[in-house]
């Protein structure tokens, strides 16, 4: 055998081995499927990021529980915990008001509700409106089937009465992060302070991750961007 045909055998192996392992690792697609690519973090199945405890400076709260308040949102609810009660705002996500009101001296929250409707491509009032109670419906199922778990640093939103934090709720089997969630289903724009994630991602890398769930959002016409 030629030392130039002995070349092209080794070479053929070694391209071969490199394949297997690729397709092994879940980098290419299956034979047959069109090839995928995975955001940073996720599975190429597109699963959320798996949760961890530790490793942000966040305190964590377990056995966390719903109760009832005015201000109860898509992104802001108050919860009964181990410490106490707090009202919570999620870091990273706003969902669209859930109704048009008026406040004292004739302000409203109408320009909140005009941004939020032009983020997801020019929805009117009440459609967005809509959306907002959509969300709010939502976040009160998932909360309301049982304890769920809290991560916070105890940071102020705009004054002591609310404290930003991370959600964690039980979903199709898994535990996953609530804004996660809410931008996956098509219910909350990517908006307000981030935070890292423990063991996991910078608050930047996070923001690049949700921008990959909200495309496939966009992708499926699911929530917010059915209309």
């Amino acid at each position: 055998m030629s030392k130039r045909k002995l070349m092209r055998i080794v070479v053929a192996l070694v391209v071969a081995g490199l394949a297997w392992f690729a397709k092994e690792q879940g980098w290419i697609a299956e034979e047959g499927e069109a090839a995928r690519e995975k955001l940073p973090g996720q599975s190429a199945e597109g699963e959320y990021t798996p949760v961890a405890f530790s490793g942000a400076e966040m305190e964590l709260l377990e056995g966390c529980e719903l109760i009832g308040g005015r201000n109860n949102d898509g992104d802001s609810f108050h919860v009964r915990h181990s410490e106490g009660e707090t009202e919570f705002r999620l870091y990273f996500v706003d969902t669209p008001e859930s109704a048009f009101k008026t406040y004292g001296g004739g302000e409203s929250n109408g320009e909140r509700i005009r941004e939020q409707g032009e983020y997801f491509g020019g929805l009117g009032r009440e459609e967005t409106t809509t959306v907002g109670k959509a969300a709010k419906g939502f976040v009160k199922k998932v909360l309301g089937e049982g304890r769920f778990k809290v991560l916070t640093k105890w940071e102020d939103v705009y004054g002591p009465d609310r404290k930003y934090a991370l959600v964690v709720v039980e979903w199709e089997g898994d535990e996953v992060y609530l804004h996660e969630l809410l931008v996956g289903q098509g219910l909350g724009r990517i908006h307000t302070r981030g935070a890292d994630l423990p063991k996991g991602r910078s608050w930047r890398e996070q923001k690049d991750f949700l921008k990959g769930l909200e495309r496939k959002a966009r992708e499926d016409k699911v929530g917010a961007w059915s209309f």
